[in-house]
C-alpha cells in the first residue's frame, strides 16, 4: 500500500510538471467571459485587456459576451467551463462584493467558487447632475437636498449605482428618491433629459453628454481625485466626510483549476497589465491600474462585503 501510494504520487507530479510545461496551448484560444454587453465600459477595458495579452504573449483571445441578471449568467458560464485555464471571467467589484449583498439565493460564493488571478484597473464614480438643477457644486446640491427631503432624485441601473447613492444619503444627511434603470446608458439618457436629477456613474459611460452640457460632473467618489479629470473635487472635499466608492475590475479562474495553471497564466497577465496600450486605454477611460493578486483580491472581498451589508442593513434594502 505505501509503494502504491508513492507511485500515486509520483504520477501526480509528473502530470502536473508536464501539463504546467504544456500549458498554454497558443492553438486554443484564451476565452474571457465579460457579463457585460458591447459598448460598456466593461467592454472596453476587457478589448484592451485582450489586445495586451495577445501582444506580450502571442496568445489568442475570444471574448465571450454574456449579459444579464446582473452578471449572474457569465458567472455561470465560468462554472459550467472546464477547469483548465482556457476560459476566466472578467468582472468589477460588483459581482464578487454588491451581488452576495443584494441578490437573495445567489448560485455562487465567490470565495468557495472563484480563484483571483490578478486585479485590473480601479476606478471613481462621477457625481453627475443633469438639466432639472442648476447647482454649481455638489455641495449645493447636497445643501438643497438637506432642506428638501424627498424632492430630489437619483438613477441607479447596478447594484453599485444603486448602493453608491444610498451611502451618499447615509453620510450627507438627505433623502433622495430612487429611480432605477436597465442600464447606464438608459440613466443617463434619463438625466440628460430632465428625468432625474443625480446620477453616480463611471465617466466613461457617461463622458459623450458632458461635451453637451446637458450632464455636469461635479465631484468624484474616491477618496483621490482622478488625474484625468483633476479639476472634479472628491465628494469627501465637498462636506461627505469618510465617502468612498470605488468600482475595480480583476480577473478569476474556476476553483478547480490546478494551481500550476493559475500561477503560468497570472504571470501572463502581469505582462499584458503592463503593455503600454493597455496603460494607455487605462488613462482614457478614467481608469488606474489595480496592483492586487490572489489572496490580496479576496482579502479585499471580504473587507467590501462587510461593508457594503452595513449599508445596505442600514438603508433597509433587502435582498
Amino acid at each position: 500500500m505505501k509503494l502504491l501510494r508513492l507511485l500515486a504520487l509520483g504520477l501526480l507530479v509528473v502530470t502536473g510538471l508536464a501539463w504546467g510545461q504544456t500549458y498554454p496551448d497558443k492553438a486554443k484560444p484564451i476565452r474571457i467571459i465579460l457579463p457585460q454587453g458591447p459598448g460598456s465600459a466593461s467592454d472596453v477595458l476587457t478589448r484592451a485587456f485582450a489586445r495586451a495579452i495577445t501582444e506580450t504573449s502571442g496568445l489568442v483571445t475570444v471574448i465571450d459576451f454574456k449579459p444579464g441578471a446582473e452578471t449572474v449568467i457569465g458567472v455561470q458560464a465560468l462554472m459550467n467551463s472546464p477547469a483548465d485555464g482556457y476560459s476566466m471571467l472578467l468582472v468589477s467589484s460588483s459581482t464578487p462584493v454588491l451581488n452576495p449583498v443584494m441578490i437573495a439565493n445567489l448560485p455562487y460564493d465567490p470565495l468557495r467558487d472563484f480563484i483571483p488571478l490578478l486585479g485590473l484597473s480601479k476606478a471613481s464614480l462621477a457625481f453627475n447632475l443633469g438639466i432639472s438643477t442648476q447647482f454649481k457644486s455638489a455641495r449645493e446640491f447636497i445643501a438643497a437636498a438637506k432642506a428638501n427631503p424627498g424632492k430630489y432624485t437619483f438613477a441607479s441601473s447596478t447594484t453599485t449605482t444603486r448602493l453608491a447613492g444610498e451611502l451618499l444619503q447615509s453620510l450627507a444627511g438627505i433623502k433622495l428618491l430612487n429611480v432605477p434603470y436597465k442600464t447606464t446608458a438608459a440613466g443617463a439618457t434619463a438625466l440628460a433629459s430632465g428625468e432625474v436629477d443625480l446620477m453616480l456613474a463611471d465617466p466613461s459611460s457617461v463622458r459623450s453628454l458632458y461635451e453637451s452640457g446637458r450632464v455636469r460632473p461635479l465631484a468624484v467618489s474616491g477618496p483621490t481625485r482622478l488625474t484625468s479629470m483633476p479639476n472634479l473635487p472628491t465628494l469627501r472635499e465637498e462636506g461627505v466626510a469618510d465617502y468612498d466608492v470605488t468600482a475595480w475590475f480583476a480577473t478569476y479562474f474556476a476553483v478547480k483549476t490546478p494551481p500550476e495553471v493559475v500561477a503560468t497564466m497570472r504571470d501572463i497577465l502581469r505582462k499584458a497589465v503592463k503593455a503600454p496600450s493597455f496603460t494607455e486605454a487605462l488613462a482614457a477611460a478614467s481608469m488606474e491600474p489595480l496592483d492586487l493578486a490572489g489572496d490580496s483580491i479576496s482579502a479585499l472581498i471580504r473587507k467590501e462585503t462587510e461593508m457594503w451589508t452595513k449599508v445596505a442593513r442600514d438603508a433597509n434594502l433587502r435582498p
